[in-house]
């Protein structure tokens, strides 16, 4: 949508070059993310320093700028244009807000034929700034809106309508990946004589600790009540077995509610399905990992 409203430019101002550069928090870099033509693609993905050049400028100071020869300002940096082989004549940036805040920028270089550029162009490019960071800012919050949809609330990992719509995913890509149920042994207990609350708490340090040992690719869920799952991309039982060996030390070894007081020690009993060799069909895995998790929870309670 960036790149049809930004094409408009060319009819308009018929600048040689445009670019759309989005800061990144919290560095306050400026990154560009949509530029005017094939050529121009490779600036995209080059990051500017907070303040540096033209752009850099107008991001701090949030004011629009336009410079009818770049050689005369010290403001202009020509470290683009080097690294990209261009020669930047003239330019206009003017600044993307969302509120009260600097989200990015735009620039406009270098005019077509002999014609400069002008205040009239200056606010035209104003009013396509503005359009911008509104779609900017709606496309931002539908982002974030997605994203928490598809987050527990309670410990920052994702759902179980997230886990089970990814699971789908990985069965029709059909490549090799296995699932790991867990679920905290003895939990109940600990509600009991410490409260929902504590219990609450102890779950949110699990998923801590899941969240510190995912890996790229790996998907953390937490299922329900205290009842943890993990989608292992690539991974076969052998794998999984691993996954699951490395996260009941790691419950087994920490400490839970210490800042409470109350200094826990937790276990977990879990179970694995890998993709294909133990079935071909989400639901069936999913069943069967959760079986191998009970079986092992009533062999852990035969053994004590």
């Amino acid at each position: 949508m960036l790149r049809r409203l930004l094409e408009g430019l060319d009819q308009l101002l018929g600048p040689s070059r445009w670019s759309l550069l989005l800061k990144e928090e919290p560095s306050g870099e400026l990154v560009f993310v949509v530029a005017r033509s094939e050529v121009d693609q490779v600036l995209v993905g080059r990051r500017l320093q907070p303040g540096e050049g033209v752009a850099g400028w107008v991001a701090v100071r949030g004011q629009t700028l336009l410079l009818p020869d770049v050689a005369a300002d010290p403001r202009f940096s020509r470290r683009m244009d080097e690294e990209t082989h261009f020669a930047t004549r003239s330019i206009v940036a003017v600044p993307l807000r969302a509120g009260d805040q600097v989200i990015g920028v735009i620039e406009i270089v270098n005019a077509l034929g002999e014609r400069e550029f002008t205040p009239e162009d200056v606010e035209i490019l104003e009013v396509f700034a503005n359009f911008a960071a509104v779609a900017i800012s709606n496309a931002r919050v539908h982002g974030a809106l997605v994203e928490a949809n598809r987050n527990d609330p309670l410990t920052g990992l994702r759902n179980s309508t997230y886990f089970l719509a990814a699971v789908d995913q990985a069965v029709r890509q059909g490549e090799p990946f296995a699932l790991v149920f867990f679920d905290m042994d003895h939990f109940k207990p600990l509600v009991d004589e410490h409260g929902h609350v504590c219990g609450s708490a102890a779950l949110v340090e699990v998923g801590r600790l899941m969240l510190g040992m995912l890996q790229e690719g790996e998907v953390g869920c937490h299922f329900g009540g205290d009842e943890f799952t993990l989608l292992l991309p690539g991974a076969d039982a052998e794998r999984a077995a691993r996954r699951a060996q490395e996260l009941s030390a790691l419950i087994q070894t920490h400490t839970f509610l210490a800042t409470e007081g109350i200094c826990a020690r937790l276990e977990a009993s879990f179970g694995w399905a890998a993709y294909p060799e133990d079935g071909a069909v989400a639901t069936d895995l999913l069943h069967l990992a959760d079986a191998r998790m009970y079986a092992a929870k009533r062999q852990r309670a035969r053994s004590r």
